[in-house]
């Protein structure tokens, strides 16, 4: 197979992966919306239709950056049953392999695109209250099982009850910037009184987050009193846990502490410092 030019045109040069592949582009970016400098929004088409995927599962991206194919994988934010584009949350890495250079594309360029991996999914038919931890951009494969939390047939007719809330999302950032789908969940939150969206800055003093009036501190250091507050009893709830391994590590100690079960924690490393 002949090799095609390099996708991203002026990247710089990166050492050579471990792994070398053909690289055939079968997909082409449709959308991009930058949230902030450094998150940014895509949207993939494939040239066939959409395997079926569960939420919570990754597709790989690959792309050609100055003669090496590059691959990493991200979680997407569709919901199940998506049949013609994905939506991807994503964080550009500066020191990284893929991120620099996707950063600059456009939309009509083309990459590659992976099948859908993954074991980050949702239990069938579990009818625990949900609570679902994110970090960053941790938060997208929470966006896609949404979908079936709020609709789906397995967890959709099953709403709020005496016990307290069904769906609990806390998702925290550095900055109120990088809460890139708060005004979505925020309109979620108020039409659905089983859904409760809480949304936390970790540096609430920068002046980058002047007017922030919600909660503050890391998410994992809200976790205790979001429960306490939201009645949700341990032995009734699971929570899911997706962002930085810190942010993990953190949060299933402080949930064990609260009296969640070990086996009620589940959880995704979603990113390290030279992955992307």
């Amino acid at each position: 197979m002949e090799t095609p030019a390099p996708l991203f045109a002026g990247a710089a040069a990166a050492p050579r992966p471990e792994r070398r592949r053909d690289f055939a582009p079968n997909a082409t970016i449709v959308e991009r919306d930058d949230h902030t400098p450094l998150i940014a929004r895509y949207v993939i088409r494939p040239d066939g239709p959409v395997p079926p995927f569960e939420p919570g599962q990754y597709f790989s991206l690959g792309a050609e950056v100055d003669g090496r194919f590059v691959l990493r994988p991200y979680s997407t934010a569709s919901p199940r049953g998506t049949s013609h584009a994905l939506e991807f949350l994503i964080r550009r890495v500066p020191r990284g392999l893929f991120t620099p250079a996707l950063w600059q594309a456009s939309v009509g360029d083309r990459v590659w695109l992976g099948p859908p991996k993954g074991l980050f999914m949702l239990t069938p038919d579990d009818h625990r209250a949900h609570l679902l931890v994110s970090s960053g951009t941790g938060i997208a494969p929470f966006m896609s099982m949404l979908g079936d939390l709020l609709d789906g047939p397995s967890y959709g007719p099953v709403r709020a009850s005496s016990t307290g809330h069904r769906i609990v999302v806390a998702h925290g950032v550095s900055y109120a910037s990088e809460l890139s789908y708060r005004s979505r969940l925020e309109r979620e939150a108020a039409a659905n009184p089983w859904l409760t969206y809480a949304p936390t800055v970790s540096r609430p003093n920068d002046p980058a987050n002047d007017g922030w009036s919600g909660r503050s501190g890391r998410v994992e250091s809200i976790l205790t009193d979001l429960c306490r507050e939201l009645r949700l009893n341990p032995a009734k709830s699971v929570a899911y846990l997706c962002g930085n391994p810190e942010m993990v590590d953190r949060s299933r100690e402080t949930l064990r502490g609260v009296g969640f079960a070990p086996e009620a924690i589940i959880h995704e490393n979603y990113w390290t410092a030279t992955a992307t």
